[in-house]
């Protein structure tokens, strides 16, 4: 077989034809539909939904870090009035301290969540937290006061709970090998 002679051919216009490996290659095929490479070359590609965390898991830790962070820092706040309130009323001084304990555990929970670590912490807080709050709804309730103070209180947490026990926050779980 004779290989092809250098020289002006409208086939090759720089001269002829390319002999052995002179650098040209052939391109590269086409990366499949919806394929885009992971930035760092490692790992699953980027946008293919392996290590994307469900936006309910992304919403119930941020309500926890948000409810958990503004209930410390009452509760740090309140902590100047606390023998105020034990003066009031034991029951209520212990109300607080506990809706102050539970809102601290939110707020590492929630922060533990967004880290990718297991959502146990915040559904404990969160079953707390409802917990504080039926409590301080009975209390308020036998002194006249409005039991609806307390409404959003009482539901944020409920969220947290329906969002983390989501099919799609289980099984975001379950693929890490993560359970709670």
């Amino acid at each position: 077989m004779a290989s092809p002679t250098p020289g002006p051919d409208q086939n090759y216009p720089q001269g002829g034809a390319p002999q052995g490996p002179s650098g040209w290659s052939a391109p590269p095929p086409p990366p499949p539909q919806g394929y885009a490479p992971a930035p760092s070359g490692y790992g699953p590609p980027a946008g293919s939904g392996a290590d994307r965390r469900p936006g309910l898991v992304t919403a119930a830790a941020v309500i926890g870090i948000v409810i958990g962070g503004i209930g410390t820092l009452a509760g740090l706040i309140g902590l100047f009035a606390l023998g105020l309130v034990f003066e009031i009323s034991v029951i209520l001084g212990l109300l607080f301290v506990l809706s102050v304990a539970t809102a601290v555990v939110l707020l590492v929970g929630g922060i533990q969540a967004l880290q990718g670590k297991s959502p146990r912490l915040l559904l404990l807080g969160s079953y707390a937290s409802i917990g504080v709050q039926l409590l301080y709804t009975i209390f308020a309730m036998s002194y006249g006061e409005p039991w609806f103070s307390g409404l959003l209180s009482f539901v944020l947490p409920i969220l947290i709970v329906v969002f983390l026990l989501r099919p799609e926050a289980k099984q975001h779980y379950a693929a890490r090998g993560i359970s709670y």
